[in-house]
């Protein structure tokens, strides 16, 4: 992924003690946006309009997207419970169309449980 070095280091340490040691590693259990307010940056979809899926993705990238002033795009995953339905009137606030909010959601993770076009009350398999 594009994290730190620091983060990139801290992580494999991490695998590798918790491999050895048996268990499952230990991963934040927040989200992206958390690791931007702690670096101090602005909140790219706030101040800038950049669509933005940090509000549902899992932390451990520093966020390193929205350091840059980009969205993130959410390269570690889905949180365990994410809230697309709060995140997808906010990205139509921002002029976004259903087909713009198909291509943000459409990324590493597109069949992910709870950012599959199916979890988020439309596509193919949503049923309806």
């Amino acid at each position: 992924m594009f994290a730190r070095a620091g983060e990139t280091k801290r992580q494999l340490v991490e695998l590798i003690s918790a491999l050895l040691a048996g268990r499952k590693p230990r991963i934040p259990g927040h989200s992206v946006c958390y690791e931007c307010k702690r670096r101090g940056n602005t909140c790219v979809m706030v101040a800038h309009g950049t669509p933005c899926l940090g509000p549902v993705t899992q932390a451990g990238c520093g966020a390193i997207c929205p350091a840059y002033n980009r969205g993130c795009y959410g390269c570690f995953g889905p949180v365990a419970e994410p809230n697309t339905a709060s995140l997808i009137p906010q990205l139509r606030h921002l002029g976004m169309t259903d087909d713009g909010i198909d291509r943000v959601f459409s990324t590493f993770n597109v069949a992910a449980p709870g950012v599959a076009p199916s979890s988020r009350g439309h596509g193919p398999d949503a049923g309806g």
